[in-house]
């Protein structure tokens, strides 16, 4: 079979390798559908601790073709989505059910024409749902287990900063667990018609218009009651702080770079009782996700289709920030 294997830069090759096996309570899985992640293409630009050579890729649906020892065959022919790692079964974050915190995580890269994975890691799509539109249940999934570290406020006002995928889930979802008023902030014209068409009653072009005055005139000078930073730059999650209400939330759906450091100020934090979320990875979300996608309504969402054998031009799509996800899907 074939993987599109990370070499480092903006380098890939598409190798030969070894077809996958099931062992004891595992499945293989023919990848029909693979996006590309904001985090896959900061590695490839130094801004993410990964390092070559790597198979990336941990969004991803496909169809069961074989089962191991202890699965049952009934799963031979399902298309699943794939959650693309699983901890070690022991640790604290295991116990908890959040592997993206296992620290010995084994991840399984999804731009290969084929992977095998625990049985557990699979899940039949619900009744509608196609195999594209379901690889974006791994980012829906890291959006909701943000979103639910804390309760939605009544009739709240919520803006979103950055309409790349993670913003546009983020606001979709945040609109399903009850907010009412959203605003979403983006450079792109195609961005905020997407919003528009997800629900936004405001879109902002950030380089247009000030954000800030917006929002404050948008809300009689309070602030936002939630702020989603789902770039991942820190100046925007210093410009988010500005933008919240006393006892408000900033959550930070985007990832900056390692070792990125943020100028707050405490005084501000602390007088405030402005409450900041860092949402990591899945958590324990993926199966509500999924089961929330046919609702969504996010199938646009996907706004550009690749082979495997053209993924080094994937990327340098999705790297220039066009449109809002790029997929690598199969030729079956």
């Amino acid at each position: 079979m074939r993987v599109a294997t990370w070499r480092g830069g903006t380098r890939f090759t598409v190798d030969d390798a070894q077809e996958p096996i099931a062992g004891p309570r595992q499945v293989v899985v023919s990848v029909k559908a693979a996006g590309i992640c904001g985090t896959d293409v900061h590695a490839t630009q130094g801004l993410f601790p990964w390092k070559p050579p790597l198979v990336l890729g941990h969004e991803y649906t496909g169809v069961v073709t074989a089962v191991g020892r202890g699965v049952s065959p009934r799963l031979v022919g399902r298309t699943v989505a794939c959650e693309p790692s699983y901890g070690c079964g022991t640790c604290a974050a295991c116990g908890a059910g959040r592997i993206s915190q296992c620290p010995a995580a084994t991840r399984v890269g999804g731009f290969a024409e084929r992977v095998a994975l625990p049985a557990h890691c699979v899940h039949p799509l619900p009744r509608g749902l196609d195999p594209v539109t379901a690889a974006l249940t791994e980012p829906a999934a890291c959006c909701l287990s943000g979103l639910e570290m804390y309760a939605m406020p009544r009739n709240a006002t919520v803006v979103v900063m950055g309409g790349g995928i993670m913003g546009l889930l983020t606001m979709a979802l945040a609109r399903r667990r009850g907010a009412t008023r959203l605003l979403l902030s983006d450079p792109l014209e195609e961005r905020r018609q997407i919003a528009r068409r997800l629900g936004a009653g405001v879109v902002v072009d950030p380089t247009r218009e000030d954000l800030r005055e917006r929002v404050l005139k948008l809300t009689d000078g309070r602030g936002a009651d939630v702020v989603c930073e789902a770039v991942g730059k820190p100046d925007l999650v210093a410009q988010a702080l500005t933008l919240v209400k006393a006892t408000g939330v900033v959550q930070l759906v985007g990832v900056s770079p390692k070792d990125a450091r943020l100028p707050l100020d405490l005084w501000d934090v602390h007088f405030r009782e402005i409450r900041i979320h860092g949402a990591f990875g899945r958590g324990t979300a993926f199966r509500r996700a999924l089961a929330l996608l046919p609702r969504l309504d996010v199938k646009r969402l996907v706004t550009a289709r690749f082979p495997l054998e053209d993924i080094a031009e994937a990327f340098a799509h999705a790297s220039a920030g066009r449109g809002a996800k790029t997929m690598v899907v199969s030729a079956g």
